[in-house]
């Protein structure tokens, strides 16, 4: 039976597999970068075999297994579950972003592909709630190309759906993806939230992350120089705040506050400003869920330090995700 592998595997955003090895060279350097596919790479790892039940902590990193590289036939994916000894089973698509940032002829092949490999291999695997301490094998397919195959030690620091996807059901009228965004952040992060929770949150038009929070059972006080959608106008809970974030005024906000919100697609920088210029108003806040953009190789490398200035302003506890519905930003939650 095999336990280890001398290959990891990590899926991430596609387009992020360069941020993604220049984070795993600085926080894992005894891996190195080896096949890669769009939303994909794997490492070979020098010091010790890679382990399933390991998963570093990275922004990037939608999944880790330990890899058995491309299967070329469903007998092959068969042999390998069998040679980890596993019964479980993760299919997925190798990119889980959101069906629309495909176009519609890539979500039927994508759709398609998946369908006849699960058709091909569910029958060998067992169903039902994977429990803590379970093997996974993990199927990653795409259209046209051969799976790649890894496997993990199942555990509540480990992807929790096939492919590393949060599944979030967008309510009909959601007035932007930002709903997405807010709903997976909470679902990752697990704030304590406690009913009637007051959120402030920064450039919120036309209200996608508002509704979130609404549907969350918070209160919101929604800043923005621009009108929220009309669906919310009204909504119970709500305080829209027609301001622009850098004209503010700390002494407007309403109390009571617990969490600042904000998906602005603001620089990182100016987001630090302003919660560093809001801070002396915000002194009950428990903690942040921000969007910090991440859109360039510069940005990505300067978001160590950007986490090291929240810190600064008093975060206790700092972690950043690059979520399925995040595209040039990545998700952070800080808490005091």
């Amino acid at each position: 039976m095999i336990a280890t592998s001398p290959f990891a595997l990590a899926t991430c955003q596609p387009g992020m597999e360069r941020a993604l090895k220049a984070e795993v060279a600085r926080i894992r350097p005894d891996l190195h970068p080896g096949f890669q596919r769009p939303g994909l790479v794997t490492f070979k790892a020098t010091r010790s075999p890679f382990r399933p039940d390991e998963a570093p902590a990275s922004v990037f990193a939608r999944l880790w297994a330990a890899s058995a590289g491309p299967c070329l036939t469903a007998d092959a994916v068969l042999a390998t579950a069998a040679d980890i000894g596993t019964v479980r089973l993760f299919l997925s698509a190798r990119d889980v972003s959101p069906e629309d940032d495909h176009p519609h002829a890539l979500r039927v092949a994508i759709q398609r592909d998946l369908s006849g490999w699960d058709r091909t291999l569910r029958p060998a695997f067992t169903g039902g709630a994977i429990q803590p301490g379970e093997l996974v094998l993990d199927v990653l397919t795409w259209p046209g190309e051969a799976p790649v195959v890894g496997w993990h030690r199942h555990g509540p620091d480990r992807h929790a759906e096939p492919g590393g996807a949060i599944p979030v059901t967008v309510p009909a009228g959601a007035p932007s993806r930002g709903y997405r965004k807010i709903a997976e952040a909470l679902r990752v992060f697990r704030p304590p939230l406690a009913q009637g929770d007051g959120v402030l949150e920064l450039g919120s038009a036309p209200g996608g992350g508002t509704r979130a929070w609404l549907d969350a059972g918070c209160r919101v006080a929604a800043v923005d120089p621009q009108p929220l959608h009309a669906d919310l106008r009204g909504a119970p809970g709500l305080k829209p705040i027609a301001a622009r974030v850098g004209d503010l005024a700390p002494d407007s906000l309403p109390p009571g506050l617990k969490w600042v919100s904000c998906d602005a697609g603001i620089t990182a920088d100016d987001l630090v400003h302003a919660l560093a210029r809001l801070k002396p108003s915000l002194g009950a806040v428990k903690g942040w869920i921000v969007m910090l953009p991440v859109a360039d190789d510069a940005a990505a490398k300067r978001l160590p330090a950007t986490l090291q200035k929240l810190r600064k302003l008093g975060a206790t506890h700092v972690v950043a995700r690059q979520l399925p519905s995040n595209r040039g930003d990545v998700a952070v939650y800080a808490t005091r």
